[in-house]
């Protein structure tokens, strides 16, 4: 186990785009695969947060065994 390695991830980019129907968000190198519509960009905010805490997540996991 690494405890005092320092570890650094470059976590994945997003593109938002703001439409009559609400706020959309996908990964910006994905084809069109959009999430929404969400009510505010806080919101969509939020599920970015949640959506990179998975990924860093996953990436540290072999790092805390």
């Amino acid at each position: 186990m690494l405890t005092n390695a320092k570890r650094v991830y470059a976590l994945g980019s997003f593109t938002v785009e703001v439409r009559p129907t609400g706020n959309f968000y996908k990964s910006t190198y994905q084809e069109d695969v959009w999430h929404g519509p969400y009510g505010s960009v806080a919101s969509v905010s939020l599920m970015i947060a949640r959506v990179l805490r998975k990924e860093l997540t996953k990436r540290d996991a072999p790092m805390s065994q």
